[in-house]
């Protein structure tokens, strides 16, 4: 899997959409889901041992949750959805801005359970990239301007109570 440099994520959704499509409240709630990422993102980077950045092509599964939690948090799209063709009833699947390559990787978070964490931190880790993983569906069955708030307050919950 190859990821970003932390710190370096993608356009924000409010460039990748056009103004005409968001609502103010949309607006303010995908800046939130973007920031929540990337405090989230440090945080989970912040537990990793200091050697588990020894070289581009070694990945070491906290830091691959940390980039998948902010990417996810950061390329929501409530616009990215499933598609009928009227012609053919083809149905072309939405991701709510969120491939599956970085899918795959919020299912880390189940493998920090063997770190060196305390029982505090593992579950803030689980919540998080658990937190993160509904929010990419919520382009599917949510309300992102109810439901998106709801998600990032937890990640904060859990960065905080967990000592981030």
């Amino acid at each position: 899997m190859t990821f970003p440099a932390p710190g370096t994520l993608p356009g924000p959704p409010a460039e990748q959409l056009s103004p005409e499509q968001l609502s103010p409240g949309q607006v303010a709630v995908l800046a939130d889901a973007r920031a929540t990422g990337i405090r989230a993102g440090r945080w989970l980077r912040s537990l990793a041992p200091a050697d588990a950045h020894p070289a581009p092509a070694v990945t070491y599964p906290l830091l691959d949750l940390a980039d998948a939690v902010e990417m996810t948090l950061d390329r929501l799209d409530p616009f990215d959805t499933d598609v009928r063709d009227p012609h053919t009833g083809a149905v072309t699947g939405g991701d709510g801005g969120v491939g599956p390559e970085v899918r795959e990787q919020l299912w880390e978070g189940a493998v920090v359970l063997g770190d060196g964490l305390t029982s505090g931190q593992k579950a803030a880790v689980l919540v998080v990239a658990g937190a993160a993983r509904l929010a990419a569906d919520l382009h599917g069955y949510g309300d992102y301007t109810a439901d998106l708030p709801v998600l990032t307050a937890v990640i904060d919950h859990a960065v905080t109570a967990a000592g981030g």
